[in-house]
Protein backbone atom coordinates (compact mmCIF):
# COMPACT_ATOMS: atom_id res chain seq x y z
CA UNK A 1 0.00 0.00 0.00
CA UNK A 2 1.39 3.57 -1.06
CA UNK A 3 1.98 5.55 1.62
CA UNK A 4 -0.37 8.46 0.58
CA UNK A 5 -3.08 6.02 0.76
CA UNK A 6 -2.39 5.13 4.30
CA UNK A 7 -1.85 8.79 5.07
CA UNK A 8 -5.69 9.83 3.64
CA UNK A 9 -7.51 6.52 5.28
CA UNK A 10 -5.66 8.17 8.87
CA UNK A 11 -6.10 12.06 8.75
CA UNK A 12 -7.35 15.30 7.27
CA UNK A 13 -4.92 16.79 4.58
CA UNK A 14 -3.82 20.15 5.19
CA UNK A 15 -6.68 21.67 2.63
CA UNK A 16 -9.34 20.10 4.77
CA UNK A 17 -8.15 22.04 7.74
CA UNK A 18 -7.78 25.24 6.66
CA UNK A 19 -10.79 25.36 4.92
CA UNK A 20 -12.47 24.45 8.37
CA UNK A 21 -10.50 26.70 10.10
CA UNK A 22 -11.79 29.36 7.44
CA UNK A 23 -15.35 28.78 7.83
CA UNK A 24 -14.95 28.60 11.70
CA UNK A 25 -13.40 32.42 10.98
CA UNK A 26 -16.15 33.05 8.95
CA UNK A 27 -18.97 32.74 11.53
CA UNK A 28 -16.94 34.01 14.34
CA UNK A 29 -16.55 37.04 12.49
CA UNK A 30 -20.26 37.39 11.95
CA UNK A 31 -21.13 36.90 15.15
CA UNK A 32 -18.71 39.08 16.64
CA UNK A 33 -20.87 42.63 15.91
CA UNK A 34 -23.81 41.45 17.84
CA UNK A 35 -22.39 40.23 20.64
CA UNK A 36 -20.47 44.16 20.52
CA UNK A 37 -24.07 45.64 20.04
CA UNK A 38 -25.18 43.49 22.69
CA UNK A 39 -22.41 44.21 25.39
CA UNK A 40 -23.08 48.06 24.11
CA UNK A 41 -27.29 48.16 24.49
CA UNK A 42 -26.57 46.51 28.09
CA UNK A 43 -23.85 49.16 29.16
CA UNK A 44 -26.90 52.07 28.03
CA UNK A 45 -29.47 50.37 29.90
CA UNK A 46 -27.74 50.23 33.32
CA UNK A 47 -26.21 53.60 32.72
CA UNK A 48 -30.36 54.71 32.00
CA UNK A 49 -31.43 52.78 35.37
CA UNK A 50 -28.88 54.05 37.36
CA UNK A 51 -30.09 57.78 36.52
CA UNK A 52 -33.85 56.82 37.15
CA UNK A 53 -33.00 55.17 40.04
CA UNK A 54 -30.87 58.06 40.94
CA UNK A 55 -33.35 60.25 39.95
CA UNK A 56 -35.71 58.61 42.67
CA UNK A 57 -33.63 59.00 45.22
CA UNK A 58 -32.74 62.84 44.43
CA UNK A 59 -36.54 63.51 44.78
CA UNK A 60 -36.67 61.07 47.96
CA UNK A 61 -33.58 63.64 49.29
CA UNK A 62 -35.29 66.75 48.41
CA UNK A 63 -39.35 66.53 49.23
CA UNK A 64 -38.40 64.18 52.03
CA UNK A 65 -35.47 65.40 53.64
CA UNK A 66 -36.16 69.22 52.67
CA UNK A 67 -32.76 68.83 51.10
CA UNK A 68 -32.00 71.77 48.72
CA UNK A 69 -28.40 71.37 47.76
CA UNK A 70 -28.49 67.76 46.75
CA UNK A 71 -25.81 65.76 46.18
CA UNK A 72 -23.96 62.75 45.33
CA UNK A 73 -22.63 61.94 48.65
CA UNK A 74 -26.51 62.16 50.05
CA UNK A 75 -27.65 59.81 47.21
CA UNK A 76 -25.19 57.11 48.22
CA UNK A 77 -26.87 56.24 51.07
CA UNK A 78 -30.15 54.97 49.01
CA UNK A 79 -27.75 52.36 47.22
CA UNK A 80 -26.05 49.23 48.35
CA UNK A 81 -22.10 48.79 48.41
CA UNK A 82 -21.82 46.86 45.59
CA UNK A 83 -23.75 49.60 43.27
CA UNK A 84 -21.09 52.14 42.26
CA UNK A 85 -22.63 55.63 41.79
CA UNK A 86 -19.34 57.28 41.36
CA UNK A 87 -19.55 57.61 37.81
CA UNK A 88 -22.09 60.14 38.18
CA UNK A 89 -22.71 63.80 39.18
CA UNK A 90 -25.56 65.83 40.62
CA UNK A 91 -25.89 69.59 40.96
CA UNK A 92 -28.83 71.04 42.57
CA UNK A 93 -29.62 74.87 41.46
CA UNK A 94 -32.64 76.24 43.75
CA UNK A 95 -34.73 79.62 43.14
CA UNK A 96 -36.73 80.87 45.44
CA UNK A 97 -39.56 78.06 44.81
CA UNK A 98 -38.48 75.97 41.78
CA UNK A 99 -35.23 74.56 41.50
CA UNK A 100 -33.69 71.89 39.15
CA UNK A 101 -31.48 68.41 39.97
CA UNK A 102 -28.85 67.47 36.93
CA UNK A 103 -27.64 64.10 37.72
CA UNK A 104 -25.37 62.68 34.74
CA UNK A 105 -23.51 60.31 33.78
CA UNK A 106 -19.68 61.01 33.74
CA UNK A 107 -18.03 59.01 31.17
CA UNK A 108 -17.76 59.04 27.42
CA UNK A 109 -18.29 55.01 26.58
CA UNK A 110 -22.53 55.62 26.64
CA UNK A 111 -23.71 58.34 24.14
CA UNK A 112 -27.10 60.33 25.17
CA UNK A 113 -28.39 58.40 22.16
CA UNK A 114 -28.35 55.40 23.24
CA UNK A 115 -29.55 56.17 26.89
CA UNK A 116 -32.18 57.87 24.92
CA UNK A 117 -33.84 54.58 23.43
CA UNK A 118 -34.41 53.42 26.82
CA UNK A 119 -35.35 56.10 29.03
CA UNK A 120 -37.02 58.65 27.12
CA UNK A 121 -36.37 61.67 30.12
CA UNK A 122 -32.86 61.75 29.19
CA UNK A 123 -31.02 64.75 27.37
CA UNK A 124 -27.50 65.61 26.22
CA UNK A 125 -25.06 67.36 28.18
CA UNK A 126 -22.87 69.99 25.66
CA UNK A 127 -21.08 66.80 25.38
CA UNK A 128 -23.16 64.60 24.64
CA UNK A 129 -23.10 62.62 27.96
CA UNK A 130 -26.32 61.28 29.04
CA UNK A 131 -28.25 63.54 32.04
CA UNK A 132 -31.46 63.84 33.90
CA UNK A 133 -32.72 66.92 34.76
CA UNK A 134 -35.86 66.90 37.31
CA UNK A 135 -37.98 69.75 38.22
CA UNK A 136 -38.83 70.09 41.60
CA UNK A 137 -40.69 73.14 43.71
CA UNK A 138 -39.97 74.31 47.21
CA UNK A 139 -43.55 73.33 49.34
CA UNK A 140 -42.41 73.88 52.50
Amino acid sequence: MPRDDKMRKNGFTLIELLIVLAVIAALISAMAPIGINAVKQAKATTVAMNLSSLSASAMSEFYLNHNTAVTLDDLKSYFTAKKSINDYGVKTTLGATVGYIHIWYKKSDVSASEVKHVLSSVVATDDGKPMVVIKVAKSW
